[in-house]
């Protein structure tokens, strides 16, 4: 009796999440160099990488867009209240993201002048 519970339960918590999910991918993290200790290749490498990041962040945000678009009849408060705030917390990764480099790349010009 237990099992068949615990499978119930599985069953509903992947088919609500699936459904708050709409197929949206989160983009992989992106590790940001030090700047100190960096060459200029491995500086101008990781920009790359930041933009690659910020192009699937921004897919992520229009897929997010998308589905609430499409879903906007069926979703509950809720389910509303978590895509505003995956929403809400990509923008907030993004500028870290953008924060973060940008300050390396202080860091590397004041190191390598």
């Amino acid at each position: 009796m237990l099992r068949v519970s615990q499978l119930l339960i599985a069953v509903f918590a992947s088919i609500t999440a699936s459904g708050l999910q709409a197929e949206c991918a989160y983009p992989d993290a992106v590790d940001i160099p030090d700047g100190a200790r960096s060459t200029y290749e491995e500086m101008r490498d990781s920009q790359a990488f930041i933009k690659e990041y910020m192009a699937e962040m921004e897919t992520y945000l229009a897929c997010l867009e998308q589905a609430a678009t499409s879903d906007a009849n069926e979703l509950t408060g809720d389910e509303e209240s978590v895509r505003t705030q995956r929403r809400y917390s990509a923008i907030d990764a993004m500028e870290s993201v953008a924060a973060q480099f940008n300050e390396q790349v202080r860091v590397f010009k004041q190191t390598n002048p």
